[in-house]
């Protein structure tokens, strides 16, 4: 019988912890590839997920709906990337070959020339995801990567729902233009 997150969510509220990790255990690697995502670094992304699960077991008390469990998680964990990169100032590049199905990104590389152009793609297309402001690549990571709805974005960011589809729209647009600018789609 799968249990449900509001039941392991009320089993840990009073005090089993086994009932909390195995919520860890269901939500650790979505979390985790967000977090990957966002911050471009796995160790960041390790370090970073398990203070996401510390400071939600720490603060299960103030979770009012269990049905929202999901979207606080995520909100704790983009609170965490925000953090970490107050205090660092520094932003890492997305190494997309470690992590290439995750990015939906397949290489064809039946003839040198088409392998050269992924790779030269795949640099170019890390090296501008970090240009984008903060806002829209968190959108753009929840969304196209972690198949989040926009109300659920919505909700893990606290903004209209409008806002979330802006900064999708100028996120993916903004990246097409960095994209283009800095290679050349044209060429076959």
């Amino acid at each position: 019988m799968t249990q449900t997150d509001q039941y392991l969510l009320d089993l840990a509220v009073s005090g089993d912890a086994d009932s909390f990790g195995r919520l860890v255990e269901r939500w650790q690697s979505r979390v985790f590839g967000f977090i990957l995502r966002y911050t471009g670094d796995r160790e960041d992304a390790r370090d970073l997920t398990q203070d996401t699960f510390a400071k939600a077991y720490q603060n299960l008390g103030r979770l009012s709906d269990p049905t929202s469990f999901p979207a606080w998680v995520y909100k704790i964990a983009l609170n965490e990337c925000r953090m970490r990169f107050r205090r660092s100032k520094r932003s890492k590049q997305v190494d997309l070959d470690e992590d290439r199905e995750a990015f939906g990104i397949e290489v064809d590389e039946r003839t040198p020339e088409t392998a050269y152009r992924q790779t030269e793609l795949r640099r170019v297309f890390e090296a501008v995801f970090e240009e984008l402001p903060g806002e829209q690549r968190a959108v753009i990571v929840m969304k196209e990567y972690q198949g989040l709805k926009f109300r659920e974005i919505a909700e893990i960011l606290d903004v209209p729902l409008s806002t979330v589809k802006s900064r999708l729209y100028l996120g993916l647009k903004a990246l097409k233009v960095l994209v283009e600018r800095s290679y050349d789609l044209s060429v076959e």
